[in-house]
């Protein structure tokens, strides 16, 4: 086991008849295994516990459907770590990104999957602010927590609280949903996705090829979702605004929503785990490792009668959601904010990207709702990323359905959105010069004197200064890629502003449409002409501009701005926004 995934062999042979005959599972130190100790990740733990009488019933039931047991893996000591570094004897070796970390507490769950693809084919471990997620995210996985409750978490040791559920992880989304029929039982009415609301405070958290995850689905998706079926939610302002309680607990070191409900799982959690497993620390005082020795020191400080309006707080948030997540809506976020940090990053580094991750866990942690995680690959990243998918409680199969309905497709565009992100980001960067063929210096200089008397509010003079930079460059070389498109695009995207300002709203448009035939990711064409249209009255198209923005740019502010505006004003129109030149 060089990748250290392992913290036993096992040779528990399934039913030879079973529907899951042939495949093999490994399971977190937290699940029973008749006549061994399970351990919590922890040799004092188990050391002071009796072997197991039975097979836990989440374990007996893939068994009983054929699959095999073939081991129980490792975990971050006493589930008290979300990095997977923290594990006894050293933390497993993500195998998709060595010097990374490989996310936890199910560290060795994901290490086990991912880096042995001819022994084992699914993971079963449990979840309760991110463990499923966070390792399966980090080492490339497919991966599911389910509804709190819907599997059975009997006879798994510390697994009992309001927080933990359930997970199992795969290469394959198949695999996924076939261990979710010996685990979870089918729908009478199988429900299906027709609405997506994508989180926008959630992107707000993430690095630029995480938020891309999101843009990639949503370019995607707008074609099966039409007619409003994609929108677009800043989902902790919505819960602030919604629960009184969740207030109450907003303060100056938790300001935002999202980060409010952060606070509400790390008190919570700290709690019952205390209430778990605090007596057996306090009697037996065992010798832990730094992590967990900090975790629960901080843990047995929690008043449980302090966390009255937090408890409150949670069933509000749960009832907000509920009427959000309701049968056919499904929430997309990125999994985690960034790829995995490296092994070494100092504490600071660590501090701030567990304080991410937690508030894009935290919904599902709290409401106990599914969440599944599709795996994202850019060859050039520092490791893997992950799309997240979350369905109401109890609408489990709706989230495997929407992954073994899109992910292919979604895993395939990834790269190509990546890269065109990165290449308009670099673009930006270089002050709009092209780096494949340099632009002439005469076309630079008359786009920087229209430029001037744009500024100066000379507008006619500066049409005629872009007009002659386009005139003076020419037509594109033949018999190869016009490497000129992305500078055009932005000349005509400043004549369309000009245009603007000098009231010709037709060619303001009809200089966007242009820019936008050049290069689609230009989002301030997408801008300008939805400013045009708005004037001109095309309310409906505006908004369409407007939202293909955001789904090149999630977090631009001006086109989410422009969208509550239109859908404000439909019956008459405002001043043209004056979007940055």
């Amino acid at each position: 086991d060089a990748l250290k995934a392992f913290q036993e062999l096992l040779r528990l042979k399934g039913n030879a008849k079973g529907p899951l005959r042939g495949i093999r599972f490994a399971i977190q130190d937290v699940f029973d295994v008749h006549g061994r100790v399970t351990g919590l990740g922890s040799p004092a733990w188990a050391a002071t516990h009796a072997p197991a009488t039975r097979d836990a019933p989440a374990v007996a039931s893939l068994r009983a459907a054929g699959a095999d047991c073939i081991g129980v893996t490792r975990m971050d000591e006493l589930g008290c770590s979300i990095t997977g570094c923290d594990a006894v004897d050293g933390a497993p070796i993500n195998p998709v990104a060595h010097d990374k970390i490989p996310g936890g507490s199910s560290s060795g769950a994901a290490v086990s999957v991912a880096g042995a693809p001819k022994e084992v084919d699914m993971a079963l471990a449990v979840d309760s602010s991110g463990g499923v997620r966070v390792s399966a995210a980090h080492c490339g996985l497919y991966a599911i927590r389910t509804t709190h409750g819907t599997v059975a978490l009997y006879g798994a040791s510390s697994a009992t609280g309001s927080l933990a559920a359930a997970g199992w992880m795969s290469r394959d989304p198949d695999v996924i949903a076939a261990t979710a029929t010996a685990l979870i039982p089918l729908p009478k009415d199988q429900l299906s996705v027709s609405r997506v609301m994508v989180l926008e405070d959630a992107i707000d958290l993430c690095d630029d090829i995480a938020s891309c995850g999101v843009a990639t689905a949503c370019m995607l998706l707008k074609d099966a979702f039409k007619n409003g079926g994609i929108s677009r939610l800043n989902l902790g302002k919505h819960l602030l605004m919604s629960c009184p309680s969740l207030r109450e607990m907003q303060n100056k070191d938790c300001a935002t929503g999202l980060d409010v409900l952060r606070n509400c799982l790390r008190l919570i959690e700290g709690e019952e785990v205390w209430s778990e497993i605090g007596g057996w620390y306090s009697a037996e005082k065992p010798e832990t490792g730094a992590k967990a020795k900090e975790y629960l020191l901080g843990a047995s400080k929690i008043a449980t009668d302090s966390l009255r309006v937090i408890k409150q707080a949670r069933e509000e948030v749960r009832a907000a959601v509920d009427l959000l997540l309701d049968g056919v809506t499904v929430f997309l976020l990125p999994t985690t904010p960034s790829a995995p940090p490296t092994m070494n990053a100092g504490a600071e580094a660590t501090a701030t990207w567990e304080r991410k991750v937690l508030q894009l866990t935290c919904l599902s942690s709290l409401t106990g709702t599914p969440q599944l995680t599709i795996p994202l690959t850019y060859e050039q990243a520092e490791g893997p990323y992950g799309l997240s998918v979350v369905a109401g409680r109890k609408q489990d199969y709706m989230c495997i359905e929407f992954a073994r309905m899109f992910a292919a497709q979604l895993r395939e565009a990834f790269p190509d959105v990546v890269q065109a992100e990165l290449t308009r980001l670099k673009y930006e960067e270089n002050g709009g010069k092209d780096d494949s063929d340099a632009v002439p210096s005469m076309c630079e200089e008359l786009k920087a004197q229209g430029n001037e008397e744009f500024k100066a509010g000379n507008f006619n003079e500066a049409i005629v200064k872009y007009t002659e930079a386009l005139t003076a460059l020419g037509p594109p070389p033949n018999m190869r890629p016009d490497p000129h498109r992305a500078w055009k695009s932005v000349v005509l995207s400043n004549r369309a502003m000009t245009n603007l300002k000098l009231g010709v709203y037709n060619d303001a448009e009809d200089d966007c449409t242009a820019a936008l035939k050049l290069n689609e990711k230009n989002v301030k064409a997408y801008l300008r002409r939805g400013a045009a249209r708005s004037v001109s009255g095309n309310y409906l198209e505006a908004i369409d501009d407007f939202e293909r923005a955001l789904l090149i740019e999630p977090k631009n502010a001006d086109a989410k701005s422009e969208i509550v505006r239109m859908k404000g004003i439909i019956g008459g129109a405002d001043q043209i926004p004056d979007f940055d030149m």
